[in-house]
């Protein structure tokens, strides 16, 4: 190590996850954003037109790709590196934002306590009527879409004006909306057919619905409508087309109870991350960060590559030279031999969920929270070939679960009753005694963090689903590491948290 600054190479992995590598957190410089990030195979089908729906559970990408999406050079960007022939030729192609913020602060759509106090009781013509006012009053705020004026002539004077400089004043212009629905969906049909005429395409793109109202048992009907909405317009419209991102337990049987939702399965892509994929991100990032680390990264002839285009420093995808890499930053195993496990592979083995998935989020996490802990002026001065420690990696995945758990509790906050009913158990968990504990919980009162069921069968089922536990062969639940230190739960011979 003596040809680098040990302190500065560690300063740069810690820099890779921005606000514990959150989507909130990530650069608006739209140049540093993207060389951030990763295309990976998946986006490729993601972006043929007859997908609707994204799905992926939280922290696997896909704010960043919407975010991505609203970046002219990054939609070119990943078009040529993935080499997309299914999109239309992207001169033809105009993108807007239906719902989501583009940027970290974004004031475009009402706020989730006006939506659910607006919405409040609302019938599916008034879902439906929100969800086309506010497609449209994006397309009017679009300055250079070609087909703007032709919306103009069409749309009354003072819809227009609402949906194009009032669209949060959801209050003012819902009740018009309403009342001019079949207008408004006959406007669109005269869209497509202009679309069509001019060989031209609209996309529009959908995120943190989760967000839509601050209640997440209100979240049924407008996710439903939205989805019902866009199924039943695929077949009636060729040019206007969606991409809809949705978190994997938004895409459920209430959600799902209107006809032919069953048809959603054709047009469907899931976002999953293979672990190679994984250390090309880190790699990536780590490439991007500063001509030290790159310096160091090099020291691996062929790991990264240089590119020409906005997305940066690359990444050979080669497993031998990731798996050589991380000997160099930490060592082989993560012990004196093998029986300690091999370090590349203990790192996805111990980040993973009981669907066998990983969140990037949670990888870059791991490495930035080590590299703290390496940081620590009673460990940085320690003589060492390599960055980082194995007992740094133990610590970090103890915080780096701390962090998932803190992170689903934001989406499940009923969650945080149940993490203390599980405190202290020893996992495997015969099934009999995880009811048992799951049964004793006293839930809140509040509203938002009552659980989605009270038997404790159906609750077992709701953790199944997320990933957090699995059901064994022998009927015991067991936890996944990710998840087995934020909710307090033992296991025999597990990591110990380092001194």
């Amino acid at each position: 190590m003596s040809k680098f600054n040990k302190q500065k190479l560690l300063e740069l992995i810690q820099e890779i996850a921005p606000g514990l590598a959150t989507a909130e957190h990530e650069s608006n410089d739209d140049e540093k954003f993207l060389k951030n990030f990763l295309p990976i195979p998946n986006y490729r089908y993601a972006l043929e037109p007859s997908v609707l729906l994204i799905q992926g559970g939280r922290g696997v990408g896909k704010t960043e790709l919407f975010r991505l999406l609203a970046i002219p050079s990054g939609r070119k960007a990943l078009v040529e590196s993935l080499n997309v022939r299914s999109l239309p030729d992207l001169d033809r192609t105009t993108w807007i934002a239906g719902f989501g913020r583009t940027r970290t602060v974004e004031k475009r759509f009402p706020t989730p306590d006006i939506v659910e106090g607006q919405m409040n009781g609302a019938t599916n013509i008034e879902w439906r009527s929100f969800w086309i006012g506010l497609m449209l009053g994006v397309i009017l705020q679009q300055e250079d879409f070609t087909l703007k004026d032709f919306l103009l002539e069409e749309i009354k004077l003072k819809i227009v004006n609402l949906l194009k400089n009032k669209l949060s004043l959801l209050s003012d212009w819902l009740p018009l909306a309403k009342d001019n629905l079949q207008k408004l969906n006959y406007v669109l049909d005269k869209l497509d057919e202009k679309l069509i005429e001019k060989d031209e395409w609209l996309f529009v793109t959908y995120d943190e619905l989760d967000r839509l109202v601050p209640s997440y048992t209100a979240l049924v009907s407008p996710i439903r409508e939205l989805l019902a909405l866009w199924l039943d317009r695929s077949r009636r419209w060729e040019r206007i087309r969606p991409k809809i991102f949705l978190r994997t337990d938004l895409f459920r049987q209430e959600i799902l109870n209107f006809p032919d939702a069953s048809k959603l399965q054709s047009h469907l892509v899931r976002l999953e991350w293979e672990h190679r994929w994984l250390y090309q991100l880190l790699i990536k990032r780590l490439a991007n960060s500063g001509d030290e680390m790159r310096e160091y990264l090099q020291n691996i002839p062929g790991l990264i590559l240089e590119n020409n285009t906005s997305l940066g420093w690359t990444v050979n995808l080669n497993e031998k030279l990731f798996e050589e890499l991380i000997e160099k930053m930490i060592g082989k195993y993560m012990g004196a031999n093998a029986t300690k496990g091999i370090t590349y592979r203990w790192i996805p083995n111990h980040l993973q969920d009981a669907g066998n998935q990983i969140a990037p989020r949670s990888f870059l996490k791991l490495f930035a929270l080590a590299a703290k802990y390496r940081s620590d002026p009673t460990s940085i001065f320690e003589e060492s070939t390599t960055l980082l420690q194995p007992s740094d990696l133990q610590g970090a995945l103890m915080d780096t679960s701390g962090d998932r758990i803190r992170e689903l509790q934001e989406e499940y906050p009923w969650l945080e009753s149940l993490k203390t009913s599980l405190k202290g158990l020893d996992a495997p968990i015969p099934k009999d005694k995880f009811l048992d504990a799951v049964n004793s919980t006293k839930w809140s009162e509040t509203p938002e963090k009552k659980p989605p069921a009270t038997d404790p069968e159906e609750i077992l089922q709701y953790l199944l689903q997320l990933g957090v536990v699995e059901s064994r062969n022998d009927g015991r639940i067991n936890m996944p590491e990710i998840y087995l230190y934020g909710f307090g739960v033992k296991r025999k011979g597990g990591v110990k948290r380092p001194k």
